[in-house]
């Protein structure tokens, strides 16, 4: 994917209850910016659908096991015999077919929203989206893009390196990696801060025009879309026999480091 001609079918994701939210304006700016460009642009709207994001055995109609229900050992049995619930298969479908997977969401107590949490839950199938031998490098959507796009309700100082919130990239680092394991570049994420505050919620002028502001930002970001910095992960090649990170490979994260004292 090294010039925008390359992305042609793209997949949105929504998680935000609320048809009105900022989350679902960008949604909305990305698929008018990405469908302008020439891609064909679907949305996945996981409240709207009433996707259900509890993994468990009301699920399957067939089962590997039907005393005792395990996540992986049902999804891979199911993934087997082309049984996987529709509304997964439908989901699956969407990632398999996308060059770039766009991920719109509110940061809700540090994490996402547990209707997303939920999807990946279902959606990342075993058996079909990984296995051991595919999975990073070698992942099923090795070679795809994916953006994340995050409102905060804090601001920019609160969720800085240094703020009282905690740095939000470190916090977005284990809720992106789930990507990276399935093989995707994982683009920079775009975030938002701020949204939701009170000048926001009470439609003050400077709350409304940071709005406008993040939405051209936004906008700007979707057309500029092929040249944005990835996030670095280790390559399998970093690591040893063992799955520990070899003495001279890089480190990019404080969530997989050489020295268990470093920050």
């Amino acid at each position: 994917m090294s010039d925008s001609q390359t992305i042609k079918n793209v997949h949105i994701v929504l998680a935000h209850p609320e048809a009105k939210s900022f989350n679902a304006q960008l949604s909305h700016t990305s698929q008018r910016v990405l469908g302008a460009g020439g891609c064909k642009a679907t949305l996945s709207d996981l409240y709207a659908m009433d996707f259900d994001p509890r993994e468990g055995p009301q699920h399957y109609s067939s089962r590997k096991d039907s005393e005792v229900f395990h996540a992986q050992t049902e999804q891979r049995y199911n993934a087997d015999n082309a049984t996987i619930p529709g509304d997964v298969n439908l989901e699956v479908e969407h990632l398999l077919d996308c060059d770039l997977l766009v991920v719109h969401f509110p940061l809700w107590w540090f994490g996402m929203p547990a209707i997303l949490k939920g999807w990946m839950d279902r959606v990342f199938v075993y058996g079909k989206m990984y296995r051991s031998v595919m999975r990073y490098d070698a992942g099923i959507c090795s070679g795809n893009k994916m953006i994340a796009c995050v409102t905060t309700g804090a601001s920019e100082d609160s969720c800085s390196y240094n703020g009282r919130e905690g740095d939000t990239q470190l916090h977005l680092w284990p809720l992106l990696f789930p990507f990276r394991y399935l093989g995707f570049d994982v683009l920079e994420p775009e975030v938002f801060h701020g949204v939701g505050g009170v000048a926001f919620v009470e439609g003050h002028e400077i709350g409304l025009s940071a709005l406008d502001t993040y939405s051209s930002r936004w906008t700007e970001t979707l057309e500029t879309i092929a040249s944005r910095p990835l996030v670095q992960y280790n390559r399998d090649t970093d690591y040893d026999d063992t799955k520990r990170l070899l003495p001279d490979a890089p480190v990019y994260s404080p969530f997989i480091r050489q020295n268990p004292d470093a920050v």
